[in-house]
């Protein structure tokens, strides 16, 4: 079960530590990965897990000595992207068919689940955060272009996400401190930002007034899914927007604003419902996603996906 801990080589024997690694690594990731280290020195790799509590987002420092670290295709999980920020060291990246060369602090993106390897060619450190594909979108829908491509953070919003990142590793538990709630929407959108500058051709932009309008509401709506006040008069006053006209905004859309709002709430509650590291009682995760009636939140969640809370947790 994937949670806060650290992973250590330290105290394991060096001619045991790459099965041991290996073990780990198949444990908590749900795929296994082939690991190759330098011949001339001892294999040593440490990792701290940071989960966030309140959404599936997993932090993770990596250090370590040169190696190669591969994965086939497949295995469990929802998918997930990983921001992978190197602090030190080089390492290639090889990805869906690309292949990048990355140093201090630049980023890449790759997905969970999809054929990947690391090669670490010296001594390295690294900053990852992984996310679920759904958190950034609506945004991106279209991976192309984006994954297995060097992304430099001097400047523009990939400087900012780097420093972001750099500041949540810089303080062991910050999910979990009074007024955490809000850094998961801040870090995925923080990505969301960094990667729509990057590739603005594989974003899809609606033209006209209305569209911008409506992306406005949604992404706002989104950031603040998780309190249970949200609500139209909340959401004009936060876009500056009256809520006769965001009634019009949602009028040729699938679904009402709220009833909208209600959708996007189910569907992460069910991924952190599905996160094997998520450890919270069916009525927090409901609270967690701004269901104050946890008897409400499973009607809804049965009537939405066909299986009920526990259903869905049971797997």
């Amino acid at each position: 079960m994937l949670e806060d801990l650290l992973l250590t080589t330290d105290t394991i024997a060096a001619a045991e530590r790459v099965d041991w690694w290996q073990d780990r690594t198949a444990s908590l990731f749900g795929a296994e990965y082939r690991v190759e280290p330098e011949k001339h020195r001892p294999f040593g790799i440490n990792m701290e897990i940071d989960m966030a509590p309140a959404a599936p987002l997993v932090l993770v420092k990596g250090a370590g000595t040169a190696h190669l670290s591969a994965r086939h295709e497949g295995g469990s999980g929802a998918p997930n992207i990983v921001a992978h920020l190197q602090l030190q060291g080089r390492c290639t990246v090889r990805a869906e068919g690309r292949e990048a060369l990355i140093g201090p602090g630049d980023l890449v993106i790759h997905r969970v689940g999809a054929a990947n390897s690391l090669h670490f060619h010296e001594d390295y450190r690294q900053i990852c955060m992984v996310v679920p594909e759904s958190m950034l979108a609506p945004a991106i829908t279209d991976w192309s272009g984006l994954v297995g491509v060097a992304m430099p953070t001097e400047a523009g919003a990939p400087a900012v996400f780097a420093e972001h990142l750099r500041a949540l590793a810089a303080h062991p538990g910050i999910f979990h401190g009074p007024g955490s709630e809000d850094l998961p929407f801040l870090t995925t959108g923080l990505l969301r930002a960094a990667l729509c500058s990057r590739q603005p051709g594989h974003i899809p932009r609606s033209p006209g007034l209305r569209a911008y309008h409506l992306e406005r509401v949604k992404q706002y709506a989104l950031a603040h899914l998780r309190h249970p006040a949200l609500h139209i008069d909340v959401i004009a006053t936060g876009v500056k927007l009256s809520p006769r006209y965001i009634h019009r905004l949602f009028e040729d859309e699938p679904l009402s604003l709220m009833n909208w709002v209600k959708k996007e709430r189910l569907v992460r509650a069910r991924e952190q419902l599905e996160q094997p590291g998520c450890r919270l009682s069916i009525c927090k995760v409901a609270h967690a996603w701004g269901f104050s009636d946890q008897a409400h939140f499973s009607r809804s969640f049965r009537k939405h996906f066909g299986l009920s809370p526990c259903e869905v947790r049971a797997g």
